[in-house]
């Protein structure tokens, strides 16, 4: 009987540790991990004050559990878009869902992100969490170039969250009305280049070689 009546006790413990992980990752989101202390954190998640040193020995420990916990959301949610790729679509289908998955959504979860990349730079024993998040951004791209039909598409995976980071860095502190546009545009070049065959980037290296040496010439 006792572990039946212990069963609500539980469950509403682990409704409140987690509403102190959102309130941490939502505050560090807004303001940085110097603004997320114990009461900022407590008075978000709407729990008393002693309730952070109830469930976490520290700030630190309670700061790396957010992290842990919206990395494997994060990854669970770009999984999910993996899933949800058709079979088969153009680059310039594949460049405009990434495009408006990336930039329509919530910006404080960018932000989160953004925190979370940091937060693995500065502490290696979070970097197995926050690589869980980068991995399935990769799997995403992956199956969607190969969906595409892009003759390297692991390489060209990594290249394009490379790209998508930096890009919504920058639309984080510079926002602009055509930044949709302009990422589309910019993902859909990065697929024709892994879409070539080496035939064809062999010709391109020729080409660019070509007006370097007239460049040199004219000069």
């Amino acid at each position: 009987m006792t572990p039946t009546r212990d069963r609500p006790h539980r469950a509403s413990a682990e409704r409140r540790r987690d509403a102190l992980l959102r309130a941490a990752m939502e505050i560090v989101a807004e303001s940085g991990t110097t603004a997320a202390t114990h009461r900022a954190i407590a008075a978000r998640a709407g729990v008393p004050l002693s309730t952070t040193s109830y469930f976490f020995s520290s700030m630190n420990e309670l700061l790396d559990e957010a992290t842990r916990r919206f990395t494997s959301d994060r990854a669970a949610e770009l999984d999910a878009v993996s899933r949800a790729l058709p079979g088969q679509a153009t680059g310039d289908e594949i460049a405009a869902l990434f495009a408006e998955v990336l930039l329509t959504g919530d910006r404080a979860m960018e932000l989160a992100q953004i925190e979370a990349y940091l937060h693995a730079a500065r502490s290696s024993h979070l970097r197995d969490a926050v690589a869980e998040s980068m991995n399935a951004f990769e799997r995403a791209a992956e199956t969607a170039l190969s969906a595409a039909g892009a003759r390297r598409p692991r390489e060209g995976a990594r290249a394009f969250m490379a790209m998508v980071d930096g890009f919504v860095l920058e639309h984080l502190a510079r926002p602009d009305e055509h930044d949709q546009l302009v990422l589309t545009d910019a993902l859909r070049s990065l697929f024709i280049a892994y879409a070539m065959d080496d035939a064809e980037r062999a010709s391109w290296d020729r080409r660019l070689a070509t007006r370097q040496t007239e460049k040199s010439t004219a000069r």
